[in-house]
């Protein structure tokens, strides 16, 4: 266990570097089970949930470096698709190795995977569509099975949009020889990255981009290198964190054709932000405006920056509205805003309106999930005075270096363990 001790009151000054994208080395780990060489990934981000993807692997029989930013990963020598219980418990990224698995073996078993506590996140869209496909699935009390022999039918339409199920379906069908046809798939930009990979690597692939999309696994699937995208959620949590400290700075690189409305919604509050080629340059910024957001699959508001936006609101001067569609439990974060002294009104489980401007006091709180830690974090650095952020290792799933990119904007903070 550990702990952040952060001295808030100073406003954030300087230039940040985005790591790359969790969400996308996570599914290239993946992916390099279909390859039979080596692979590189480079510009991967040093994370406790990386570390944990690329230990399964090694547990089922390869092996990995990680270094400077460089994951060098050979699965091309696992013998097993009995995914380890320990690992896999401690990520919800795990379950993405069914596909690569179920096509490399015929069957994978696995324990259900893990990760944040921000709401149901059932496996019955995956397990569907496998089972559209003909697949024959155990689910027990802590594990479950999947056994497919031959494919019983090449299109499957998902349930709903889901990321991981359509990266699933993607990485089975790039080990398989007949094309199949995934329908209702997500678009986020790493599914796309994933895509464009796999195609380079010899699937044939099309569609990409679109909701409904065919694969199918080329001859001999071989890639050596690749390098990962910055991470959308990470450059888009340090513009925030600029806002709201009343800070100013450069937030590079920026993909901003992946945060379309999230930079258009802060731009709407008032926010000033320029966007360059490859940065955000973020000025002072003394007021802002109210606003309502509805979390969405891309290209709507991203889930994963709903979050942070509370602190834009305890900033507004009148009654801003978040309406998270996607995660049940993912408003949890704002009882320990409430106890710092922000005005929340929960209006249901899904539904909350915040009241501002508010004034923040020091306390000691307790990150639930990796997106509401940071949150909690930049909450700790507008507030004059010391502020302790228990469980902060979950933070760490997902922000390389976190502590040294803040203080290398001026912020005071430390990190203990407990």
């Amino acid at each position: 266990m550990a702990s952040l001790e952060v001295e808030g009151g100073i406003p954030l000054q300087g230039e940040v570097k985005i790591s790359g994208a969790k969400n996308e080395a996570l599914k290239l780990i993946a992916a390099a089970l279909l390859l039979r060489c080596p692979l590189k990934i480079k510009n991967c981000p040093e994370i406790a949930d990386v570390e944990a993807l690329a230990e399964i692997v090694r547990a089922l029989g390869g092996s990995y470096s990680l270094s400077d930013n460089t994951l060098r990963l050979d699965a091309s020598c696992v013998k097993s698709a009995e995914v380890p219980y320990e690992p896999a418990c401690r990520l919800r990224a795990s379950v993405v190795l069914l596909g690569p698995l179920l096509a490399r073996f015929g069957s994978v078993c696995s324990p259900y995977p893990g990760g944040c506590l921000i709401g149901a996140r059932s496996l019955e869209t995956h397990f569907r569509a496998f089972e559209a496909l003909g697949a024959k699935i155990q689910r027990g009390r802590e594990n479950f099975a999947i056994a497919l022999d031959k494919v019983q039918n090449t299109c499957v339409t998902l349930e709903e949009a889901s990321v991981t199920a359509t990266e699933n379906l993607v990485l089975f069908a790039a080990g398989q020889t007949e094309p199949i046809k995934i329908r209702n798939c997500a678009i986020e930009p790493e599914v796309i990255g994933l895509l464009k990979f796999l195609s380079a690597a010899g699937a044939k692939i099309s569609g990409i981009g679109r909701r409904e999309i065919e694969v199918a696994g080329g001859s001999s699937m071989e890639s050596r290198e690749v390098e990962v995208m910055p991470d959308r959620i990470e450059a888009g949590t340090f513009v925030i964190a600029l806002v709201v400290t009343g800070g100013a700075g450069t937030v590079r690189p920026y993909p901003k054709e992946h945060l379309q409305t999230f930079t258009k919604t802060l731009l709407d509050c008032g926010a000033k932000i320029v966007l360059n080629d490859n940065e955000a340059k973020v000025f002072k910024t003394d007021k802002l405006r109210p606003f309502k957001i509805k979390t969405a699959i891309h290209p709507g508001f991203p889930t994963d920056l709903q979050s942070p936006m509370a602190l834009v609101a305890a900033r507004v001067e009148g009654a801003s509205e978040i309406n998270e569609t996607l995660y049940e439990n993912r408003l949890g974060y704002l009882k320990e805003l409430q106890a710092m002294g922000l005005g929340v009104e929960i209006v249901d489980a899904r539904r909350a309106r915040i009241s501002g401007p508010a004034t923040l006091s020091p306390r000691e709180i307790r990150s639930l999930d990796l997106r509401s830690g940071i949150t909690l974090v930049i909450a700790a650095l507008m507030t004059p005075g010391k502020s302790i952020i228990r469980n902060a290792q979950i933070i760490e799933r997902g922000y390389e270096k976190l502590p040294e990119k803040l203080k290398a904007l001026g912020a005071r903070v430390r990190r203990v363990n407990d």
